[in-house]
This record gives C-alpha cells, sequence and structure tokens, in this order.
C-alpha cells in the first residue's frame, strides 16, 4: 500500500508521456507524408523518438525544374527535423553530386559528404543552404574548380509593399562562397559572389523570366595577399542564351586577361591602383570574350613588389 502514493504522483507523468507519444506519432505521419513527395517511390520509416524526427534514404535524389532547374543526388541522406519547427529540414548526405541550370547555364559540385538546410515559409523558399567540403565540379564557364569548402545559399525574395508593379523586382537571391578555391591549375584563392534576381513575377517559368528578368552580380577574388579582382555585371536572357556586360576591377589585369583567355599568364606584380576593365561575353562562355581597358602605360606603373606576386587564376 505504501507504494500507490508514488504510483499516483506518477500517474500525471506517464499520461503525459503517452498523450506526447501520440502527437509525436501524427507529426511522423506527416513528416513521412512530405517525405513521400519530395522522393516518390522511397521506403520511408522516421524515427527519432521523443526530440526529433528522422529518416535516412539510400540512393536518394530529387529534382526542382522552374526558372532555375535544380538537382540532387546522393548515396545516402540522413534527414532530421525538429517536432516544433516543420518548416526546417536539415540533411546531411554522403556521395553528392549537385546541378544547376539556367538557360543556357549550367554549374555541377560534388563532395564525399555535405550538409543542407531548407526553410520554407508559406510555400516559398525562405533559404536554401548548402555546405560541401572538399568539393569539385564545372560551371561550363572555363574549367574544373575544386575547393577546400564551398557553400551555397538561395532564397526567393518578395517586393516591399512599395514596389513599382510595372517595373522588375528582386525574386530571388543567390550566394555564393569558396575558400581554397582553385580553377584548373590556379592557385588557391577565396570567392564570394552575389547574384540578385530580377524579375517582373515569381520565379516559376525560365521563358517568363526571361522576358523582362536580369540578373545583378557581385563577385570578389582574393588571395592571401588580399583582393585581387571585383566584378560588378548584369546578366541578361537572350532567348535560351545570357549576356553578361560589366567591369572588372583588378590589381593583376594580366592573370584576369589570361584566365578570360584561357592562356597562361605572364609574371605579373599587382599594382599600387587598381585598373578598372570593361567586360562582355555571352553564357555559357563559347564565343569570344570582350575585354577592354588594360592601360597602354602598364609596364610604367607603380607596383607592390614587397607582396607576392599576382596568382594564376586558372
Amino acid at each position: 500500500m505504501k507504494r500507490w502514493p508514488l504510483i499516483i504522483s506518477l500517474l500525471p507523468l506517464l499520461l503525459g508521456l503517452a498523450v506526447y507519444g501520440q502527437v509525436w506519432r501524427g507529426w511522423a505521419a506527416d513528416f513521412e507524408t512530405t517525405l513521400a513527395g519530395w522522393f516518390p517511390g522511397q521506403r520511408l520509416a522516421v524515427g527519432g523518438f521523443p526530440y526529433r524526427l528522422e529518416a535516412e534514404l539510400p540512393g536518394a535524389a530529387r529534382r526542382h525544374d522552374g526558372a532555375a532547374t535544380l538537382a540532387m543526388a546522393a548515396a545516402r541522406l540522413r534527414i532530421n527535423r525538429g517536432p516544433w519547427r516543420p518548416e526546417l529540414t536539415v540533411f546531411q548526405g554522403e556521395g553528392i553530386r549537385l546541378n544547376a541550370r539556367l538557360g543556357a547555364l549550367a554549374a555541377t559540385a560534388t563532395a564525399a559528404s555535405g550538409t543542407a538546410s531548407l526553410h520554407l515559409l508559406d510555400g516559398r523558399l525562405a533559404r536554401l543552404s548548402v555546405v560541401l567540403p572538399a568539393a569539385r565540379g564545372a560551371t561550363g564557364l572555363g574549367p574544373d574548380y575544386r575547393a577546400d569548402r564551398l557553400e551555397l545559399h538561395v532564397r526567393e525574395r518578395l517586393p516591399g509593399a512599395a514596389a513599382d508593379a510595372s517595373r522588375p523586382q528582386p525574386r530571388g537571391q543567390i550566394v555564393v562562397g569558396a575558400t581554397g578555391l582553385r580553377l584548373g591549375g590556379g592557385a588557391a584563392i577565396s570567392l564570394n559572389a552575389d547574384a540578385t534576381i530580377m524579375g517582373g513575377a515569381r520565379l516559376t517559368d525560365y521563358d517568363r523570366w526571361a522576358s523582362a528578368g536580369s540578373i545583378d552580380l557581385a563577385l570578389v577574388a582574393n588571395d592571401a595577399s588580399g583582393e585581387v579582382a571585383r566584378l560588378a555585371a548584369s546578366i541578361v536572357p537572350l532567348g535560351q542564351q545570357l549576356r553578361l556586360a560589366g567591369t572588372i576591377t583588378t590589381v593583376c589585369p594580366l592573370a584576369v586577361q589570361a584566365l578570360l583567355a584561357g592562356t597562361a599568364p605572364p609574371a605579373e606584380a599587382r599594382l599600387r591602383a587598381p585598373v578598372r576593365l570593361a567586360l562582355e561575353s555571352a553564357l555559357p562562355a563559347g564565343g569570344p570574350v570582350a575585354l577592354s581597358g588594360i592601360p597602354a602605360d602598364l609596364s610604367a606603373r607603380a607596383r607592390r613588389r614587397q607582396l607576392p606576386a599576382c596568382p594564376r587564376l586558372g
């Protein structure tokens, strides 16, 4: 009889656990339904009770077709979600391959492992972040690349309440960061790129976007001694092709010229004052790249000879 008070005192806890177990199973069923929509035909079993929802998929693949085409494949994929945050999903993968395409512009990335997080809000892409250590791939714009660490962040943007409906507005953003990046046989650099996609409507169809859309691109490349080049450009669709036009501000103009021409650069010391070059090209690269503005008196310009020579960029 002395045990009854203890048993009675534990009843609320036991009942609470039973209720929570039922609620968790409901969350797990919803998560299984979501995953079945994302990965049709895959065998799914959600675990992780009591703190998380977790599923592991062998041979997972996912594809999205829209203004941009995104595809992912992984030899093994672990998917996690907090029971109280259904809008946020975290992925851990092995044997990863990513493909992205915008019109005629395409890029790939592969890595032995990687992580990602997907934040959906009211049916829109609030954020997709991907981190790949020891990544390799190609962009179609030059030599293949490899990077010690590659980051990709994508989000959908909504125009503000005061936006002019008659003019293209920011509809999406892509941010790329890379450390230890090597293009072909080039030296290691770090790269940060920010692309804002402008359009007249939500980015759901390439042809619709291409009728009036554009991309504002900003890119900075650094090596261990500081900034090497900075690109500010606009990308405009022309049918299924893209046209890039902008400026490159650089202390290593001959290295930039060699990268765009696909040739070996001459030995070059960094300029004390950067020069601004005009750039125009069709994307993907297949025709001539128009680069102008290299000074005629370049050999007489002041240089920072106390710093290492300009890096080979590709």
